[in-house]
């Protein structure tokens, strides 16, 4: 949509939202900390877990996250928590219940968070600033969508060679008027499980 604003200019703005990768490249992270950097196992997928949004869009909740984390193998895949501090305070239950957790809420500026994104190998996000993040970085970026216009995925899913989401095929229209979308909730952790385990 936005390169459509540009047709001002009489240039073409026809661009198929499946070719938009082919004209960017976030390759400029700066260099990450050592002291994250250490936190990053490369004898396993590292797998950064964003369950919150700060409102912005509908969310997957916490108890589907925490069924995609017991359903994810130890000996497999590093998983991280990410979001604001406040997030990470409304995520406590997770760090309660799985103790292979490592919590990034709170710990990184933006800079180093685009940073890690660029050492990890996969994003499990709704629709948040993260998920295109990393997808830009072409990390195996993992959108989660309610079926509603406009929120989604036509519009705003993630846009990368490694980029993936999922919705239901069904009408939202009932959770329209309500923060907590059952549509969306609805997504099994083991659809996301087969994504990140695929090549």
């Amino acid at each position: 949509m936005n390169i459509k604003l540009l047709s001002f200019l009489n240039i073409s703005t026809e661009v198929k939202l499946e070719d938009i990768k082919n004209y960017y490249g976030f390759t400029k992270a700066e260099p990450l900390a050592d002291e994250w950097l250490k936190q990053i196992d490369k004898t396993k997928t590292n797998v950064i877990l964003h369950p919150k949004s700060k409102g912005s869009a509908r969310e997957w909740g916490l108890d589907n996250f925490s069924e995609l984390i017991s359903a994810l193998p130890e000996n497999k895949f590093k998983i991280f928590i990410s979001g604001t501090k406040e997030e990470g305070e409304l995520a406590r239950s997770l760090f309660k219940k799985h103790k292979n957790l490592t919590d990034l809420t709170g710990k990184l500026n933006l800079k180093q968070f685009i940073s890690f994104i660029n050492h990890a190998d996969a994003l499990v996000a709704a629709s948040t600033g993260p998920l295109h993040i990393a997808s830009a970085l072409v990390k195996k970026a993992i959108g989660l969508f309610a079926p509603m216009r406009p929120i989604h995925p036509g519009r705003w899913m993630p846009v990368g060679e490694k980029a993936k989401y999922l919705v239901l095929d069904k009408d939202c229209s009932d959770c329209r008027k309500s923060k907590d979308c059952h549509c969306i909730r609805e997504i099994k952790s083991r659809q996301v499980v087969e994504i990140l385990s695929s090549r």
